[in-house]
């Protein structure tokens, strides 16, 4: 047989596996059972609509589904239909279908068949139907699909799962396209149902992680799978800001176009298509967070498996203690070979023998206090160029604030920079650091009172003598931004003079 063949053969039991969960859908069409009538029952069909309607049932978020409401649901869509039963009829129905989707003693569905790859028979079990709740005063019980139930409904559809959230998104902006808000709300639902669908796998992924990561070629596997699934959600992320971007324009549009009760209609449509694709993309990142964590976490249990292997793989006796005292080896040598495997006890302490060891010994000088001097202040030339020269930018700017301010009292720093827009030089003191950072201090310094110690006003020296003219100087923050150049944002600030500090006031700090 040629390898090509022979090829032809890889995963044949992933694909029966695939196949084995249409089974209860093939048990239910040998079904005999005729209507009270006499006439013969699709229960294929009858099958398939069974699985729709739990799907449903999740993408309305209606979690009590049982068997009374698949009954109810079948018995409506049978009106007029080729099926003569009355609701207990349709009932009983729905009860053999439930039960054929999930065995009454709560044992899976098993399918046998003999795979051709390995050469021996395989049997496979699933659970289409799992039961969520119960209820003990009215004898029912709640069901939902299960995974495999799931894979089953999107199956039918003739796609990958693993590619549902992307044909849900290139459906979906075709729908909104063409405006079908309706079909694009329950695009959504069936995309939000695939999101938390490839959530149960990411989890489940993660536990296989840690459970069988025991080699390098293990590992790489699943890291090539992990990258894929950040890959396809990196590119899903995308796709969702433009989706998101698309619903905007066309919301923004109906905004100003409500003349009309179809346009009316429309908006309000399309403001809820916007509230549930922003909880889905919301989910979706999430999941994308949690791929990121999978990755580190197919890392972290690599290590761990290349550790246990090792140590079930070490012999003491044999490589560590034979090997050192076989051949006799230096101290050095023994020390490498055994740190990898354990930590040498260490002891902390000091030994008696240091007291009488030779120490260095060094001449300090006195310090000018203990001579009797006193160390000379620094002048004025000998100060870093950069004080002198942010001290000068504090002055220029103090300047045209007491120039702008004129005799007022309050004042705050958004109307101060609209009037210096207008002066000359007004612009480039704007584009100026030093500007915001005069704006900071003044804040984190007040209140600043008049004639204070030229040492203790540091950089502003001089700037309250000439604004607040004999005052106390207080500046204070307000809840809002500013932006007077496109590269400084500041919060806006009240200046007053003439103002004492209070406590009491509230205050934001400085950021």
């Amino acid at each position: 047989m040629s390898d090509r063949m022979q090829d032809l053969l890889q995963g044949f039991g992933e694909r029966i596996q695939r196949l084995s969960i249409f089974a209860p859908l093939f048990e239910l069409s040998t079904k005999r059972k005729t209507d009270r009538e006499g006439n013969s029952i699709d229960w294929f069909s009858l099958g398939v609509l069974g699985l729709l309607f739990f799907f449903e049932s999740m993408l309305t978020r209606n979690r009590d589904t049982s068997i009374d409401d698949l009954g109810e649901f079948l018995y409506q869509q049978n009106a007029d239909g080729p099926i003569r039963e009355d609701r207990e009829g349709f009932i009983k129905l729905a009860r053999e279908i439930v039960e054929a989707f999930r065995d009454p003693t709560g044992q899976r569905k098993s399918f046998t068949v003999y795979d051709w790859e390995t050469r021996k028979e395989e049997t496979y079990y699933f659970t289409l139907l799992d039961v969520r709740d119960y209820n003990l005063k009215e004898n029912r019980q709640y069901y939902q699909l299960t995974d495999r139930g799931l894979e089953l409904v999107f199956a039918t559809k003739e796609y990958f799962s693993e590619y549902q959230i992307s044909i849900n998104q290139l459906v979906l902006r075709k729908q909104l396209e063409k405006g079908e808000f309706n079909s694009a709300l329950r695009e959504i639902d069936e995309m939000r149902v695939a999101v938390e669908e490839l959530r149960k796998k990411l989890i489940q992924l993660g536990h296989e992680v840690q459970r069988n990561i025991v080699s390098s070629e293990t590992q790489d596997r699943y890291s090539r799978l992990v990258d894929d699934i950040t890959y396809r959600l990196e590119r899903e992320q995308a796709e969702f800001a433009d989706l998101e971007e698309f619903v905007r324009t066309a919301r923004q549009k109906f905004e100003y176009d409500q003349q009309g009760e179809k346009e009316q209609r429309s908006y309000r449509l399309i403001v809820k298509i916007a509230n549930e694709l922003h909880q889905v993309h919301h989910l979706h990142r999430t999941l994308l967070d949690e791929s990121i964590t999978l990755k580190r976490k197919v890392l972290h249990a690599a290590k761990e498996s290349l550790y246990h292997v090792g140590r079930a793989s070490l012999n003491f006796d044999q490589d560590l203690v034979s090997r050192t005292v076989a051949s006799p080896l230096p101290p050095k040598a023994v020390h490498s070979l055994v740190r990898p495997m354990a930590l040498l006890d260490r002891y902390a302490g000091w030994s008696p023998l240091t007291l009488f060891a030779p120490q260095r010994m060094e001449k300090h000088e006195e310090p000018d206090e203990a001579r009797g001097e006193f160390a000379t202040a620094i002048s004025e030339e000998e100060r870093p160029p950069f004080v002198k020269l942010q001290r000068e930018n504090f002055m220029k700017i103090a300047e045209v604030v007491d120039q702008f301010l004129h005799g007022k009292k309050e004042t705050r720093l958004s109307e101060f920079v609209e009037w210096l827009r207008d002066q000359p030089q007004g612009v480039a003191m704007l584009e100026h650091r030093s500007f915001y950072e005069f704006w900071l201090l003044l804040h984190q310094r007040s209140p600043l009172f008049p004639g204070s110690d030229p040492e203790e006003a540091g950089l502003l020296d001089g700037v309250v003598d000439r604004i607040g003219r004999g005052e106390t100087l207080v500046v204070k923050e307000v809840d809002q931004l500013l932006r007077p150049h496109e590269r400084f944002t500041i919060q806006e600030m009240i200046l007053r003079r003439g103002e004492e500090s209070n406590d009491d006031e509230s205050d934001v700090s400085s950021r």
